[in-house]
């Protein structure tokens, strides 16, 4: 039997005053904080996330901000705890870690953090491939262990592994289209056809809508956190830094359409480490998922959030200053209207 809305957020917060009282926390009425439950009383706020995420916890720690609690105790009700658990070491509340705990069942129990993960190797690419990207004009982006070519950070090719195991030779090809699945109707609509040719095919229709200045096209509004990582790789000045390459996140995009942040390392003026992150629109994971990336490169580098003036929103200013290392926020002018 499917919950309906109220049944579900009924639910939630009996189930979150639960866990509160086991907890040994002080009482208080929940309510409702989107898809979950939140509770403050006595200068401490629970909060309980059904799915652990970045966002969630930015959505805890900015309610539990809003009501000027001091402490925060985070219950996550599934596998992604821990990680949420290391998200939230990078933030305090009233001078106070943030507390995390895994539910199981009508229980709790504290959660270690989550060590970050193993960055992905970049494949050793033949130099032909490298030149055939080059030669195309787009810019070369090595990331999460791929090698793509980008069009203001819209993804237009991608060196792939045919793998022996379902026929393939093993080796990198050149795939061209605007992510995975425009790539494999390039490959079924037009099997024979070299992949430059391809790839020159799929760089017209793409150039044609995604420019600076140009009209509203569904092309132009996809991947906008990648289109800014673009301008500052090509501009690092744009952020006060000396140099910047494309980096990892420490999640990753999982489509055209997921709103993600995009990140970039490099060295500052004074030779000091930099990491910025870019993103649009207001997004409660960027805060944590910046704290994350930046611990990933170097947790002693200067962190730039780097977004468009207008998406500066009062959330993600507060949310930076509950960072236990601070981050600065910087204007971009997007090419976009």
């Amino acid at each position: 039997m499917t919950l309906g809305p109220e049944q579900r957020a009924r639910l939630l917060r009996t189930k979150l005053a639960a866990l509160v009282r086991d907890a040994g926390g002080p009482g208080g009425e929940p309510v409702d904080l989107g898809a979950s439950a939140a509770v403050v009383a006595q200068g401490c706020a629970s909060v309980l996330i059904e799915r652990g995420s970045a966002s969630g916890l930015g959505g805890a720690l900015l309610w539990s901000s809003r009501q000027h609690a001091d402490e925060l105790t985070v219950f996550v009700d599934d596998a992604a705890a821990a990680d949420v658990a290391r998200w939230a070491g990078y933030f305090e509340l009233g001078g106070r870690p943030v507390v995390v705990r895994q539910v199981q069942g009508a229980t709790s129990h504290p959660v270690e953090p989550a060590p970050l993960p193993t960055p992905v190797p970049a494949p050793q690419v033949p130099s032909e491939l490298l030149e055939q990207l080059r030669g195309a004009g787009v810019d070369v982006v090595v990331e999460q262990g791929s090698v793509r070519g980008e069009v203001l950070g819209l993804e237009v090719a991608r060196l792939v592994r045919w793998p022996a195991e379902v026929g393939g030779d093993g080796a990198l090809h050149l795939e061209a289209g605007v992510g995975r699945f425009d790539r494999d109707a390039v490959a079924a609509a037009r099997p024979d056809e070299a992949p430059v040719d391809s790839l020159a095919r799929t760089l017209e229709q793409v150039r044609a809508h995604r420019y600076p200045g140009a009209p509203v096209h569904a092309v132009q509004l996809l991947v906008r956190e990648r289109w800014l990582r673009s301008m500052v790789v090509a501009e690092p000045a744009l952020v006060g830094a000396a140099s910047l390459r494309a980096a990892d996140m420490t999640t990753e995009q999982m489509g055209l359409k997921d709103v993600h942040p995009a990140a970039a390392a490099g060295t500052d003026p004074d030779g000091g480490p930099v990491v910025v992150v870019c993103s649009a629109g207001v997004d409660l994971a960027l805060v944590p998922l910046a704290a994350d990336t930046r611990a990933l490169h170097d947790p002693a580098a200067r962190l730039v959030l780097a977004l468009p003036a207008r998406d500066h929103h009062a959330a993600t200013v507060s949310l930076m200053g509950l960072l236990r290392s601070p981050a600065e926020l910087v204007d971009l002018t997007p090419g976009w209207g």
